[in-house]
């Protein structure tokens, strides 16, 4: 099942103790269940002391 490229270079698990979020949501996210929300993107950027431009924007090399 396709997923967004963050969850190709993070694991949910990883993510989940480093954000907070749970692996459950993190599941629905990665999947395209739920879409990205701004408090989401925002807090992950955070997080991990990334750009938005580094973390969210999809190119057909990220896959």
């Amino acid at each position: 099942m396709p997923q967004h490229p963050l969850f190709y270079k993070y694991t949910r698990d990883w993510l989940s103790k480093v954000t907070g979020y749970s692996k459950g949501y993190l599941s629905r996210v990665a999947t395209g269940k739920i879409p990205l929300s701004r408090s989401f993107v925002e807090r992950v950027c955070f997080k991990l002391g990334e750009p938005e431009s580094e973390l969210f924007t999809t190119n057909a090399n990220a896959i």
